[in-house]
């Protein structure tokens, strides 16, 4: 025995001195990469929880820093975790459960109308395979959450980067507002530009801190209630905490875009009844009044003329998105080009699904059904002059009914569905401030995303990496059994 640890031994010296000679002849960012990807294999190998945090950290520097062959840090990441999972669940393979079911059923759906489409089916498998990532994050994050023993901990490392991430970006497109670096496009007067932090666009900017700061917000409300503000660690939590809330509604409110706004206010709404359901329906009533009288507050407040123009006519402009019209008896002008252009594609979206009902243009041909149909001269004169698609249709809903068809619009419902009972479980059966926080950030979260996707499409960029691991943080607390209440002296 003891001849065989000496061996290993001398088997990992020389193991890293040859580490350490290769990576000294090679470039130094060549070797930094390498040296971070065995760091990255060492905790994948130590622990199945580190890839899921890895890839939710990786999500906004994605665009940033490109690994050597092109390949991106996420992209790096999603490696990690298919072969930590294959590694770890040789022991013990994962139960099956309705949210995990449910995504898998909705990818069928997506091959299903890739494999049907007239057009591109290598962009449909691109789709496809975005969302079998969703999955693979998923699995891999429940697996690592199934065991007792060490749920708490790793629950813990993954809020703490799922709030790490969106808050580092956050305070970047706050940054960008404040001294007007951007691109012209972006920019709002006075020297401002439209936040959107590494993200590229401030919409989709928006989309992310919208997966975020409801976590944020759940997290503090579930300390405040402990009670335990004696201690120094519950006022360490608890200004970490604000700091990251503070970031996140920061870059989302400097984002200015009205579907992250709107999307943020349903986003409150689910997040106060979950936490007001605990006292009775008179707390939730209040919660609601209150949120109620905040909005009718803000809008007075917004034509009070105290707040800058920039804000108040954002704003105002959100119920001339919501008006729908018929694009072809509106004169464009500078004052209405995006809201025209907006519904141009809405009813695009509407002419794609009447086209093709059942199984739709096929995913990710939304840009090329749109093209062809305006360069093959069979489009009205209303897709003038949005001659280049904008790659979605400004609503998830209509876009995923026009890429994949009824079909593949219903299971994307179930799923989402699911998503919302497991969020429900979670509340009913939180154990501690830390899985009452998730339970309560995470219903937040999926009313924001619900809310915005009414007016984006927010399952892009790998974005579906931080939606996959809240939604697994919401099933493992689901699946527990019911315990006694919130303990105020447990922090």
């Amino acid at each position: 025995m003891m001849a065989q640890r000496d061996w290993s031994r001398w088997l990992w010296l020389a193991g890293a001195i040859a580490t350490g000679a290769s990576l000294a002849v090679m470039p130094p960012l060549l070797a930094v990469s390498w040296l971070l990807g065995l760091v990255a294999l060492g905790l994948a190998a130590s622990d199945p929880v580190w890839p899921v945090a890895l890839a939710v950290l990786s999500v906004p520097f994605q665009q940033l820093v490109l690994l050597p062959g092109g390949i991106s840090v996420t992209q790096f990441c999603f490696g990690l975790v298919a072969l930590s999972l294959l590694w770890h669940i040789r022991q013990r393979w994962p139960k099956p459960e309705i949210t995990g079911l449910t995504l898998a059923i909705f990818i069928w759906t997506l091959a299903l109308a890739a494999a049907l489409t007239p057009l591109s089916r290598s962009e449909g498998l691109k789709e496809t395979f975005r969302w079998g990532t969703v999955l693979l994050i998923y699995l891999a994050a429940v697996w690592a959450l199934q065991d007792p023993a060490r749920a708490q901990w790793r629950r813990a490392v993954l809020v703490a980067c799922l709030l790490a991430a969106p808050a580092i970006t956050g305070l970047i497109g706050i940054g960008q507002y404040l001294t007007g670096i951007g691109p012209d496009s972006f920019a709002i007067g006075s020297g401002r530009v439209r936040a959107y932090g590494t993200i590229g666009q401030p919409n989709s900017f928006a989309g992310y801190l919208n997966q975020a700061w409801p976590l944020a917000a759940g997290m503090g409300l579930a300390l405040i209630e402990t009670r335990r503000w004696r201690t120094y660690h519950w006022w360490l939590i608890l200004g970490a905490l604000a700091l990251a809330g503070a970031s996140l509604l920061g870059g989302l409110l400097a984002s200015f875009s009205r579907g992250g706004w709107i999307g943020a206010m349903v986003g409150v709404l689910a997040l106060g009844i979950a936490f007001a359901g605990r006292y009775g329906r008179r707390i939730v009533g209040i919660i609601v009044t209150a949120v109620l009288i905040a909005g009718l507050g803000g809008l007075l407040l917004l034509n009070s003329g105290l707040v800058p123009a920039a804000f108040s006519n954002r704003v105002s402009s959100i119920l001339e998105n919501l008006r729908p019209f018929d694009v072809r008896s509106v004169e464009i002008t500078p004052a209405n080009f995006a809201v025209v252009e907006r519904m141009a594609h809405l009813q695009a979206a509407w002419n794609m699904i009447q086209e093709r009902p059942l199984f739709g243009v096929g995913p990710g041909n939304f840009s090329i059904a749109y093209e062809r149909l305006v360069y093959s001269g069979q489009t009205p004169t209303w897709i003038k002059p949005w001659y280049d698609s904008r790659g979605h249709a400004h609503n998830y809903y209509l876009h995923i009914a026009a890429e994949s068809g009824l079909i593949g619009a219903l299971a994307y419902l179930v799923w989402l569905g699911s998503g919302w009972y497991r969020a429900i479980g979670a509340v009913r059966r939180a154990r501690d401030w830390l899985t009452r926080g998730i339970a309560l950030g995470g219903i937040g979260v999926i009313g924001a995303l619900s809310g915005h996707n009414l007016f984006e499409n927010l399952h892009v960029l790998n974005m579906g990496v931080q939606l996959g691991t809240v939604i697994a943080l919401l099933a493992t607390i689901a699946a527990e059994p019911a315990s006694q209440p919130i303990d105020k002296e447990d922090v």
